[in-house]
């Protein structure tokens, strides 16, 4: 599952039963907001979180979200990823269940490469500065 659809199912249960601090709930606003702003209210992305918010438990809504989100490349959005990051950080620190499951995965091509306020950081491959790998064989 995307970063964007996880951080949206371990926000959904938490906010329908009105037990989070202002922190998460503005931290989802921004991110709902962004997705709004980016794409549109009647964009595939937007209805597939309306739907998720209606039915937070629904597998299948987290699946097309997920598609949707793959569609739009919305993950390739830095200011969507930051907002992530945001409400990632958020739920995290207010220890609601599924938090720490939230993974954010980064793609970076050119440009300098970094990772501030993170407490783990799981890096499979980075090439910075050079040419692309070749396979040995």
């Amino acid at each position: 599952m995307d970063p964007i659809t996880s951080a949206i199912v371990a926000a959904l249960p938490a906010l329908a039963k009105d037990v989070v601090s202002s922190a998460v709930t503005d931290a989802y606003s921004g991110l709902k907001s962004l997705i709004i702003r980016k794409f549109g209210t009647t964009s595939p992305i937007a209805k597939s979180v309306d739907d998720l918010e209606a039915d937070p438990e629904s597998k299948g809504h987290a699946m097309v979200l997920s598609e949707r989100v793959a569609k739009a490349n919305a993950t390739a959005d830095a200011e969507i990823m930051q907002a992530v990051e945001r409400l990632t950080e958020v739920l995290t620190r207010a220890n609601l269940p599924g938090a720490s499951n939230v993974n954010i995965e980064v793609t970076v091509t050119g440009g300098d490469v970094g990772v501030a306020g993170a407490q783990s950081v799981l890096i499979h491959s980075m090439n910075v500065g050079g040419p692309e790998p070749r396979d040995k064989g």
